[in-house]
């Protein structure tokens, strides 16, 4: 039998828990000493590489081609001296441990035998989960890994030499514990014992990962570093520089104390962790520390609902996110992209010539109407007010730092005019109105309700139904109203965005591959979203103690994770400050390296809609500048945008555009109608 994958690919498959869409937790650093013995496995069975218990040798230094095993082999390689295979676990392992286990999910995305959400979930494709089977490999080694070794296991087949080879690293790296009952363990405990002795270097792999968490277990308890606090002032703390641009205020603070720090705002203490070191721990670990129940109580509290998907962890929350996916996605928008456009055109073409609009609110109406229609099939347009007041109520009962009563003293209406919007809502979604219709999230979510209704009850349904309109009315709103600004105090940028929505328009309506096309149109909405985030933090609760940077945080602390502070850093952003929408396009592509860019969030709850809102964005600035020519209003003297951090960040509310001129399909700029008069 020939092998269909590697052993790093299968120990994934084998630890792989669709519950969680991640792999079964291992204790310490089981996981990345057990990666590095499945990349010598490999080198050995391609003969680059020999080994006995008390010596690994280089045989030959030729690489596979293959990014899962090729960097352990240059590590090797390059080192002249001779060193037991154990040694050769534990570097690569902590070298080289989490780049195999990416490289091994990618490779098995690729294959189609996983498949990725956004917030870095992984889950077994339907037909693999289904049928068992690889696609795109023949023969018996298409069968689905588990399924193959508990009939090894079970039926007391003879194993492959490969097959046995991986018995013994699962078996090393404790796999068999995750994936089997005690009962069932105990009746094939013994074929497993003589089975992972026979492989030299999975009895290395399990000598180096038992030593390993005997050394962790007994070791005297470290001394820590003190986590720096941030001076503040008295009673206040911090809070005030959190009111503005928060992501300049946590870059300026991550550039004086590091990646840890800790802040003070009234009635609370919180860590930060800031910077690219800060990101890569939300991406490795977030689903095992850090939960967000705790954070979005009072959030939860103001939407009258037990729980929200903000607010869920775990297989729940995995769950959810599942049912939502598809009703959040790209295809969405892209599926009803003339909807889209159209929408975009009439608000534009009804803007009065002359008065100035607010960038923040202008955007709000648009982008919420787009995502009512598009994701739910309901123009919400009588309701934006109340949406806006709302979210804003939301964000100072997430932020706990003033008083119940001084924000939310019109809420019981305006939670009556939501609840309104629901039930409109919810009624177009009756299954036989919807026959023919395309299936959107909102049919998902009533589906989970009468399929299961004490997971997802009617008291959850609110949250369920108004979260499309939530992220529109401030994250999309909020990143378009900053984006439209800066634009128009960018001459050249301008006028590029122009001739390309010229040229979208030129044939008519445009389809869905043509807004791909828009390449200096997508790329300026990029880097507005890394100019200006949204989003720049995500609070949690810290739910397992962790070691950060040689400082401990323990479980119960009040955490911010700052991950947009990494737009800012010149090791990834070269003149971080400067507007620049070159660094997104061939050859540069400066936001492509994991955890460089995140504007969306990171982690488990990372936000589902994003692509979804990038189209958005970029239809509606090809749309404005097809149809009006615009200024800044009031003309800044320095191009800055004048913003607020309260309750959210966005542009503030006296800053706006206003139409010049009117621009019609068909027509030239020299067509245009007369300047208005300031």
């Amino acid at each position: 039998m020939t092998r269909a994958l590697t052993f790093a690919e299968d120990l994934c498959l084998l630890l792989q828990d669709d519950a969680l869409g991640d792999l079964h937790p291992l204790e310490g650093r089981t996981l990345v000493f057990g990666l590095a013995t499945a990349a010598l496995l490999e080198l050995a069975q391609h003969d680059r590489i020999d080994t006995d218990l008390a010596n690994l040798q280089l045989v030959a230094p030729t690489p596979l081609g293959d990014p899962i095993t090729d960097p352990a082999l240059a590590l090797i390689a390059g080192n002249s001296e001779t060193h037991p295979p154990k040694y050769w676990i534990r570097r690569i392992g902590l070298q080289l441990g989490p780049q195999i286990l990416d490289a091994a999910r990618d490779r098995l995305c690729e294959r189609g035998i996983l498949e990725r959400d956004p917030g870095d979930h992984f889950f077994l494709a339907p037909a693999v989960a289904h049928a068992k089977r690889y696609p795109g490999v023949e023969g018996d080694s298409a069968e689905e890994v588990r399924v193959r070794l508990m009939r090894i296991l079970f039926n007391e087949e003879i194993p492959q030499p490969w097959e046995a080879d991986l018995i013994g690293l699962a078996a090393a790296c404790r796999v068999f514990e995750k994936v089997l009952s005690p009962r069932d363990l105990d009746r094939v405990g013994a074929r497993i014992e003589a089975v992972q002795s026979l492989n030299l270097l999975c009895r290395a792999g399990r000598i180096a990962i038992d030593e390993d968490l005997e050394a962790s277990r007994s070791a005297p308890q470290q001394q820590f570093k003190p986590i720096p606090k941030v001076p503040g002032l008295p009673l206040l703390g911090n809070a005030l520089g959190m009111t503005g641009d928060l992501n300049d205020f946590l870059t300026k603070l991550h550039r004086r104390h590091g990646p840890i720090f800790r802040i003070r705002v009234p009635g609370r203490r919180v860590v930060v962790l800031a910077g690219q070191e800060a990101n890569s721990f939300v991406l490795r670990h977030a689903r095992t520390h850090l939960r967000a129940n705790r954070e979005f109580s009072e959030f939860c509290r103001a939407m009258e609902t037990d729980r929200a998907m903000i607010s869920m962890d775990g297989a729940d929350h995995v769950r959810l996110r599942r049912v939502a996916q598809a009703g959040y996605s790209r295809a969405v928008i892209e599926r009803d992209i003339d909807q889209a456009i159209e929408i975009a055109r009439h608000h534009v073409t009804s803007w009065p010539v002359g008065p100035r609009l607010r960038a923040f609110e202008t955007m709000q109406r648009i982008v919420t109407e787009q995502v009512g229609v598009l994701a739910t099939g309901l123009s919400p347009r009588d309701y934006i007010d109340d949406l806006k007041y709302y979210l804003d109520t939301l964000f100072f009962a997430i932020r706990r730092d003033r008083p119940r009563f001084m924000y939310a003293h019109r809420m019981p209406r305006v939670r009556g005019r939501i609840r309104q919007l629901c039930r409109e809502v919810i009624e177009l979604h009756d299954p036989d109105l919807r026959k023919g219709c395309p299936h959107d999230v909102i049919d998902a979510f009533l589906e989970l309700h009468r399929q299961d209704p004490q997971f997802l009850p009617e008291t959850d349904l609110m949250s369920a139904v108004v979260g499309p309109y939530i992220a529109a009315v401030d994250t999309v709103a909020g990143t378009l109203g900053f984006a439209i600004l800066r634009l128009l105090s960018e001459p050249e940028y301008l006028e590029i965005l122009r001739a390309e929505a010229d040229a979208l328009f030129a044939n008519g309506m445009p389809n869905a591959k043509d807004v791909r096309a828009l390449a200096n149109t997508h790329a300026f909405v990029t880097e507005s979203l890394r100019c200006y985030p949204t989003t720049p933090a995500m609070v949690r609760t810290v739910c397992n103690g962790f070691e950060f940077q040689g400082h401990w945080v323990p479980a119960g602390t009040s955490l911010m994770v700052a991950t947009t502070v990494v737009h800012k850093d010149p090791e990834y952003y070269p003149d971080p400050d400067r507007f620049e929408i070159e660094r997104h396009l061939p050859p540069r592509m400066e936001s492509k390296p994991k955890g460089a860019f995140a504007p969306f969030g990171l982690g488990p709850h990372t936000c589902l809609g994003g692509a979804f809102g990038q189209v958005q964005m970029a239809t509606v600035i090809a749309t404005m500048l097809r149809y009006g020519e615009f200024e800044r209003d009031p003309a800044p003297e320095d191009g800055a945008i004048r913003a607020t951090g309260y309750p959210s960040y966005r542009p503030h509310r006296k800053v706006g555009f206003r139409l010049v001129r009117r621009r019609n399909e068909g027509q030239s700029r020299g067509a245009a109608e007369p300047e208005a008069k300031p």
